[in-house]
């Protein structure tokens, strides 16, 4: 009988086996027994189980986020160290423990869950979908040596204030879907872990830019790695409080031609690299629909979402097949001030799966441009005018990885 639960403290070091297999990870663990905890390690009930007796056969890390959504922050569950054991794989033991934690998410509180996947295909049968695309560049050097280095850079090591790179960062994400409000945890932790890295023995630098008026508006995270015998700057994260801070942040990297050749940076989609440089031949770009993202509450979310000019209403069809609170038909009703969402029993507008309604909430893709290419999962009946003002293309950026 397979047992679905959260972790406790005790169960920890199997989960950190059970990781080491899934992911060919080698580590000693007879040497880390003795050691002291980490406080930065995450706590262990945000790990979920799946046991068989008092065997650890499966696993997945639900860890507790507040994410940027229209302008409002709201909880998000973000879904990483997705695994099983070779011996236990197609037992089920994966959608046993979605088909638990989906639910629960919903009850407490949660709107949004998001996942990077290995397999887009796997995430769409709990109701993930595409929603969050990054621009994978490679821009030489020397192509930012127009910018020249202005403002005052400072560098941020483990033990320095953390407060400027906040300031920019709320700043950075207050109007990017899915942009992940890093003091949301206690005790700064979340900046305690952003800035943990050791400079000189990991090559990865935060620096935090401050304009000529000693304004902090932008900062910078890198690592200096070695590909095919030379230096390339990999940049982790970039934030700017307006489009003036980009190229102030970016005027550090102009600097560095004498001992760097290239920079790669995994961009947000909203940004245009060919802006940043002189020759656009020398922009190498390929756009990675990386992130996914699911809806937990449609009724809040649409609720929440940005709402068209004037007044209007539409009603909306919903099918979810793990979360039966959202399945339904809902009157949606927006004015200037507020929008107010209700069951139904009107015909509607416009019917939607999940994964195909978690894009259109989140403003990854125009309903326009989802009935063009989609094979399933989206209807429109009627009102069609109205659903175009309400669901529009928007800003978006997961800036955690997990």
């Amino acid at each position: 009988m397979i047992e679905i639960r959260r972790l406790n403290a005790e169960e920890v070091p199997y989960l950190s086996r059970m990781m080491s297999v899934v992911f060919n990870f080698r580590r000693d663990f007879a040497k880390e027994e003795n050691q002291i905890p980490d406080p930065l390690a995450r706590p262990p009930e945000w790990s979920w189980g799946a046991f068989d007796g008092a065997k650890l056969v499966s696993a997945m890390t639900e860890i507790e986020y507040l994410m940027r959504f229209d302008g409002h922050s709201v909880p998000m569950s973000g879904i990483g160290g997705v695994g099983t054991l070779p011996e236990a794989r197609k037992g089920g033991h994966v959608r046993a423990i979605f088909e638990k934690l989906l639910p629960e998410a919903y009850e407490k509180g949660v709107i949004f869950s998001n996942l990077t996947p290995f397999s887009h295909s796997f995430y769409r049968k709990f109701g993930y979908e595409t929603a969050c695309a990054r621009n994978n560049i490679t821009i030489p050097v020397r192509e930012f040596a127009h910018l020249k280095l202005k403002g005052h850079f400072t560098q941020i090591m483990s033990d320095s204030d953390t407060s400027g790179l906040n300031e920019v960062h709320r700043r950075y994400i207050a109007d990017i879907n899915h942009g992940i409000c890093r003091d949301h945890w206690p005790d700064n932790k979340g900046w305690r872990i952003f800035v943990k890295d050791d400079p000189y023995a990991t090559g990865t630098f935060v620096y935090l830019w401050q304009d000529d008026a000693g304004k902090n508006r932008g900062y910078i995270k890198y690592q200096d790695v070695m590909q095919d015998n030379e230096h390339v700057i990999s940049v982790r994260e970039l934030a700017f409080a307006d489009p003036q801070a980009l190229r102030g942040v970016l005027s550090i990297i102009g600097g560095l031609g004498a001992q760097i050749r290239k920079v790669q940076w995994l961009m947000p989609t909203f940004i245009d690299p060919i802006d940043l440089v002189n020759n656009p031949w020398e922009v190498e770009q390929r756009v990675i629909p990386r992130d996914m993202t699911r809806l937990i509450n449609v009724k809040a979310a649409l609720k929440m979402m940005r709402r068209p000019d004037g007044e209007g209403a539409y009603v909306i069809q919903v099918d979810d097949g793990q979360i039966s609170a959202n399945s339904g038909k809902f009157l949606v009703e927006y004015s200037p001030k507020e929008t107010r969402v209700s069951p139904t029993q009107k015909d509607p507008h416009i019917r939607c799966d999940i994964p195909a309604l978690s894009q259109l909430v989140t403003g990854y893709r125009t309903l326009e441009n989802a009935l063009l290419t989609r094979e399933s999962g989206l209807e429109v009946y009627g009102n069609r005018d109205t659903l175009n003002q309400v669901f529009t293309l928007r800003p978006q950026h997961v800036t955690e990885y997990f």
